[in-house]
């Protein structure tokens, strides 16, 4: 007997109990095992035409290089391995937990048990009608497609998949919250009440530098260049989440993160950046040195020698939602319109915006990737500009007799 090669495929009837046939099978070889057993692929139908019509498919496969190897793997099992390649990748802790949460909430209670070669359009489809009948959000629907997407991005390159079936699913439209900023006159009532809290510094180089809260605290006062005023944005302090040990549990409920703060390097390229800072701001800074200059002294040991700007009474990082509880009862005690503390970024573009500053160095100092993003996220703030823009030449020529000369 001929030994069959390798993609031929077997054809046999499947019976039941009594003999009877009630359906037909075919195997493929593919390979071989590490263990040296076969590696096979089955499929099968009810009629011996519909499984030679799908044994062909499975050929034409094999032949182009387009068979899946999923090693039998659920799209929550495949997931699991995701995250831990984004780990290895270097992908920022809270990025990675931000995808964990997503997938063990939403992505794999609906599709975690199909078959990752076997999963459909239709199973993301069905994802995302469970969610909203669930009432979660279409921003939250958006962002666990997008999550979903990316991950069978990489099961493509890893030729674990043919293609990615949630390509062509469509996240719903939703309205982006419209953008909260303060006038100069709010900013002003602000500040004034913020003077008496220990840290108004970190608000006040908030608004003058539209700095991201994570690299306010993240500050130290070596990145702070006295003789040419200005400083160097080289940290990011964040409240990091990571995954946390199992069977912890906390009150009696399974913990499922753990919380940490974490100094980082900036968000993007763009980040890193130098700041020209103010006379204004730079005695404002000065101020703040000297408090904590006089905190240290009066925690002698037990003080962290650090080197945070925006440190605590002890000298440790400031945690974010300390800032966060101090900003709240200084907004409601200024009587200014509530808005996050992420918003005072805007509120110092905004304020630049209205000074005329050219969009390339407002871009440069926030830290964006380029000046079409920051022309992209604040262009209503450049309305009046626009209308500057449409002149006379007569607003440009001397006239002379109703002609320009």
């Amino acid at each position: 007997m001929v030994k069959r090669a390798n993609g031929e495929g077997t054809l046999s009837k499947r019976k039941d109990k009594s003999g009877k046939v009630i359906g037909w099978r075919a195997g493929v070889t593919v390979g071989y095992k590490p263990d040296g057993s076969q590696d096979r692929r089955w499929v099968s139908g009810k009629t011996q035409a519909e499984v030679q019509e799908k044994l062909r498919a499975l050929q034409s496969e094999i032949h182009t290089g387009m068979l899946s190897d999923t090693e039998g793997l659920t799209v929550a099992a495949y997931l699991t391995r995701w995250y831990e390649s984004k780990e290895r990748a270097g992908v920022k802790p809270n990025t990675v937990q931000s995808y964990r949460d997503t997938g063990r909430l939403y992505i794999v209670p609906h599709i975690g048990r199909v078959k990752l070669e076997k999963l459909r359009p239709l199973d993301v489809e069905h994802m995302l009608s469970g969610m909203t009948k669930a009432g979660k959000s279409p921003q939250l629907l958006a962002y666990a497609l997008r999550v979903l997407k990316m991950a069978l991005r990489q099961a493509v390159r890893w030729q674990m998949l043919p293609r990615n079936v949630a390509e062509g699913i469509t996240a719903p439209r939703f309205h982006r919250q419209e953008m909260q900023v303060w006038t100069a006159e709010q900013v002003a009532a602000f500040l004034d009440v913020s003077q008496e809290h220990r840290l108004h510094a970190v608000f006040y180089l908030a608004l003058m530098t539209g700095m991201r809260r994570g690299e306010l605290l993240g500050l130290k006062w070596r990145d702070i260049d006295w003789e040419k005023a200005r400083l160097t944005v080289r940290n990011n302090l964040v409240a990091a989440r990571y995954e946390a040990e199992e069977g912890r549990k906390l009150h009696g409920k399974p913990v499922l993160s753990k919380r940490e703060l974490t100094l980082q390097t900036p968000k993007t390229a763009g980040s890193r950046r130098t700041i020209v800072l103010s006379p204004g701001t730079i005695a404002k800074l000065k101020e703040h040195q000297a408090r904590q200059e006089a905190e240290k002294a009066n925690a002698a040991e037990a003080w962290s020698c650090e080197g945070y700007v925006f440190a605590s009474e002890l000298g440790t990082p400031t945690d974010p939602r300390s800032l966060g509880r101090a900003y709240s009862h200084i907004v409601r005690k200024a009587g200014v319109p509530p808005i996050r503390f992420h918003d005072l970024r805007h509120t110092a573009a905004s304020l630049m915006i209205h000074r005329k500053i050219p969009p390339k160095v407002v871009s440069e100092r926030l830290g964006h990737a380029d000046v079409a993003f920051t022309l992209r996220v604040y262009a209503h703030l450049y309305d009046d500009q626009r209308e500057e823009a449409a002149f006379d030449l007569s607003d440009l020529f001397p006239r002379s007799g109703g002609a320009p000369n």
